[in-house]
Parts: structure tokens; sequence; C-alpha cells
């Protein structure tokens, strides 16, 4: 059994040990307000207060989740009206915060950095940032395949092993940070759902680099213009 498999395990246990617990603590305090009603004593009555406690904890961090899922399902709503009506993204004029790479010193900067979420350990992303549904990935690698020209290649070939419908654009030169890379468009459909793609890619003698960046078909003509922003901010290791 590999980690991942392991680890999916426990997850599936915990979530059944987490529930057989809560379970358990709704019905003590069941039981103990019955008694408590019934009885008057304020052993049992302390007693109801406290099996009470994590459920009022579970309503309270039930009411928190259903507005924060609220207020995300309201903004994109907005984002997508925005889209259609092809108006840009205020993400394009926001300040760019700086983020240092972890495995090798690059840089590179996010507009409203605070309302991207960053996700944990996600393989084979040195970074992976989302903001409602776009997202944007970074790959650094020190091996050296020396052209952006293999990399677009390479990064092609992956993406149609594992994605069905893939369709390209052709590649075309950018420049980044004084270096020229290639980017291209990639629209497919992944676990039956649609979604583009645009890459931006390079490499050298010593540095392979690929940023990824995706988000939903109907919203990619007004998000690719804050992928370019934020691509175009890399700053190769010194």
């Amino acid at each position: 059994m590999d980690n991942s498999a392991a680890f999916e395990i426990g997850q599936v246990a915990g979530v059944f040990l987490g529930l057989a617990i809560l379970f358990g603590i709704c019905i003590f305090f069941v039981i103990a307000l019955i008694k408590a009603c019934n009885t008057r004593s304020a052993g049992w009555i302390v007693a109801a207060s406290l099996s009470g406690l994590p459920m009022l904890g579970m309503i309270i961090l039930f009411i928190a989740v259903f507005a924060v899922a609220f207020e995300r399902g309201m903004n994109n709503s907005m984002e997508l009206a925005a889209a259609r009506r092809g108006e840009p993204s205020a993400l394009l004029t926001a300040e760019m915060t700086p983020i240092t790479g972890k495995s090798i010193p690059y840089q590179i900067s996010l507009p409203s950095a605070s309302a991207w979420q960053k996700a944990g350990s996600q393989r084979p992303f040195d970074y992976l940032f989302s903001y409602r549904d776009a997202y944007v990935g970074v790959i650094p690698e020190q091996v050296g395949l020396q052209t952006p020209e293999n990399v677009c290649n390479i990064s092609q070939k992956n993406m149609l092993a594992k994605a069905t419908d893939c369709t390209f654009t052709s590649s075309q030169p950018i420049t980044i940070d004084s270096h020229t890379w290639l980017t291209f468009d990639a629209t497919t459909t992944i676990h039956q759902i649609p979604l583009k793609y645009r890459f931006y890619v390079y490499a050298d003698a010593d540095n392979t680099i690929q940023i990824i960046s995706w988000t939903r078909p109907e919203l990619f003509d007004h998000d690719a213009p804050v992928f370019d922003r934020i691509a175009k901010s890399f700053k190769m290791p010194q």
C-alpha cells in the first residue's frame, strides 16, 4: 500500500471516528437533558450544559461555513456576470505582492494577495494559488531542458495523458524577466470537467520553469489578462 492510499484510508477512518464521537455526545446530551428536566439534579444539569457546548460549537461552525459558501457563491456569480458583460477583472489594477519560491529562490507576485488561497502540499507544484475559479501554479525544477520548446512538448504530452478532448493553440514567444519564454493555451476536459489552461514555459542549461494557470472556459477571457500579469511578474533565481 502506498502512502497516498494509507493517507486516504486514515482520512476516512478519522471522519467516521469523529462522526461516531459527535453522535455519542448528542445521545448523551439528550439523556442528560431528560434526566435534568425530570430530576432537577445539579449533576445532570451540569452534564447537559457541558455536553451541549460541542453541539453549540457545531451549530456555530455550520453557520460560519454556510456564510462563507454563500459569500463565495455570490462572488462567483458576480464574477461570471462581469465576464459576460466584458468587464475587466479588478485584479488587473490591484497591488502586487511578491512571493519567494520554496524549492528555488524565484519570485512571483499576486494581485490582491490576501484574496488568494494557497494550497498545501500539491505536487508537482512548488506553489498553487486559487482565486474563486482561477488557479495559478508554479513548477520550478533545477533540471536543464535547454529550450522552452522542449518544455512545451513535455507539457503537452503530460496534458494529453490525463485529459480528454484536448486541443492546443500554437506556442508564442513571451518575454518574462528579460528571458524568452513560450506560452500556449489548452482546452481540455479532465474528470468530465471542462477547463481551459494557459501555460508559460521556460528552460535553459540550469533551470526549467512552468507557470500553469487555468479556469472555467466561460471565464477564461476574463481571467487570462490576470494570468498574464502574474506570469510577467516572475523573477528568475539569481
